[in-house]
């Protein structure tokens, strides 16, 4: 197991795998011990590669081709894995559990019957993933009668709210390849002239991502009159002089993905209206800057970027609802950055990463949104996202 972990990516010695997920584990046993939870099963991709680190190549594996059950007790996890994977990672023997599951998940209660009785939980208190699908979720609740179950997803989202320092690491280093495919996207935006459409300008931020070795990229572009009321697909319309074109998108590495997304001028000279707008999207993230720190609530970020907007009498066109942030880390996750809905508020802590991503979609002028990642640091915060902001616009 230890060689498993260790040599997934030998060529970035730099990120310690192993230790990340130890500290994971390390982590996410202490909330349980916390809550009283004896294990966790589920089947949730996103949750799976965070308990596990696998199947963190493969982010975009069908629902239902892994599972795990991770117990509080200082014990490896144990992996469920479909037969079509399961010769090579018995192979591997990348954990030392590892049980094979048929391809309907309807089936899995055999599987599963005989886990749970191996490890004596049959009359435990096991944390269960609401996000799991409803007949799986179903069956399992039903079949096992005596069992405590909870819901998993409040101590999930809390363990991986807080990256310690090799997520950090690893996290960071996929925000560098996710800037390689915006920064190329950019480019083609601003010197295009009418050489490209929104999905040549997309396409060239993709295939630089898929270069630099990310899985599931899915960078969109809009631009005129398709971004206030902005529509987040991209189409053949050529990206024309004279417009406002936005940029957005992630893309996936190692078991992290990254996303954020700039606005760029394709040529010309832009009017007082459109400098305003983006003048006040980028004043709405150095407002939440100011007084990002731990202790600083989710809420009071999005009131600081409604402020600049408000003052520019903006309001009627803000995009950054139903949320203006969001916590990030194998995907968008849990926290929401809102003070609309009271239950979403989160206090900040030291090591969360999270994205800002304020907008103004301005009918007849053009739409902007410029997106950052931040790491709440000791003291403050630290922009990750280092793709160049827009000179024609911000100037």
């Amino acid at each position: 197991m230890s060689a498993f972990l260790s040599n997934l990516e030998p060529t970035r010695t730099r990120i310690d795998w192993q230790l990340l997920q130890e500290e994971r584990w390390k982590r996410m046993r202490g909330i349980m011990k916390d809550e009283g939870i004896d294990a966790i099963f589920t089947n949730v991709v996103d949750s799976v590669i965070y308990l596990t680190g696998w199947p963190k190549h493969r982010t975009s594996v069908y629902p239902g081709a892994y599972g795990t059950l991770f117990l509080q007790d200082d014990v490896p996890p144990v992996l469920f894995c479909s037969e079509g994977d399961a010769g090579g990672m018995l192979a591997d023997m990348m954990y030392p559990d590892i049980r094979v599951t048929p391809p309907w998940n309807a089936k899995w209660m055999p599987v599963i019957d005989k886990a749970l009785s191996d490890y004596g939980l049959k009359k435990k208190n096991i944390g269960i993933e609401n996000r799991m699908p409803a007949g799986l979720y179903n069956n399992i609740v039903n079949t096992f009668d005596k069992v405590n179950f909870v819901n998993a997803v409040p101590a999930i989202n809390r363990s991986r709210a807080v990256k310690n320092a090799e997520e950090i690491k690893a996290y960071e280093h996929t925000v560098s390849l996710v800037e390689c495919g915006i920064n190329a996207a950019i480019d083609a935006a601003k010197n295009s002239w009418s050489q490209y459409t929104e999905i040549d300008i997309g396409t060239i931020g993709m295939v630089e991502l898929l270069n630099r070795g990310c899985t599931g990229p899915d960078i969109w572009v809009v631009s005129g009159e398709r971004a206030a009321p902005v529509r987040r697909y991209s189409t053949d319309k050529i990206v024309r002089a004279g417009e406002m074109c936005v940029i957005d998108g992630p893309g996936s590495f190692n078991g992290f993905r990254s996303e954020f997304a700039r606005t760029v001028w394709t040529g010309g000279k832009p009017s007082k209206q459109q400098k305003k707008i983006y003048q006040t999207v980028y004043q709405s993230l150095e407002e939440a800057k100011k007084i990002m720190k731990p202790g600083t609530k989710t809420s009071a970020l999005e009131k600081a970027c409604l402020k600049p907007v408000k003052e520019a009498k903006l309001e009627k066109w803000y995009g950054g609802y139903p949320y203006t942030g969001h916590g990030i880390g194998i995907r968008a996750e849990a926290f929401n950055v809102t003070a609309r809905y009271k239950e979403m508020d989160t206090v900040l802590e030291e090591g969360m990463i999270l994205n800002l991503e304020p907008a103004i979609w301005q009918d007849g002028v053009g739409g902007c949104r410029i997106e950052d990642t931040y790491l709440v640091t000791k003291k403050g915060c630290r922009v990750l996202s280092r793709s160049p902001y827009d000179d024609d616009l911000l100037g």
